[in-house]
């Protein structure tokens, strides 16, 4: 019984456009997303970015997908750092937002 609430919470979640975990960080196209972010927001600020590990990720449907993503990224003398960027994927993606890894 648990199980099926479980499992229909999650669903009614999904369909409602709330943020889901992504169950495979290691999923090609989740890492193509990573990518994708890191990539742009080097271009953006012009710094040499390299995606170290793709840390927790969560996604939301909503008019294409959504994807909010912390990775362990290592700026060119700078060190390792963590961030937190939004991705939404609809026919092309989109950077909406890379900022610092902030703990709640």
């Amino acid at each position: 019984m648990l199980c099926l609430l479980s499992a229909a919470v999650t669903t009614e979640a999904a369909l409602r456009g709330g943020w889901e975990p992504i169950k495979d960080l290691e999923d090609s196209h989740v890492r193509e997303v990573a990518e994708y972010a890191v990539s742009e927001h080097g271009r953006l600020k012009n710094l040499q970015l390299k995606l170290e590990k793709i840390v927790k990720g969560e996604k939301q449907v909503v008019s294409g997908i959504m994807y909010r993503l912390v990775l362990a990224v290592e700026e060119k003398g700078a060190g390792t750092k963590q961030y937190t960027v939004i991705v939404a994927e609809d026919n092309k993606m989109h950077l909406k937002s890379f900022k610092k890894f902030v703990v709640q």
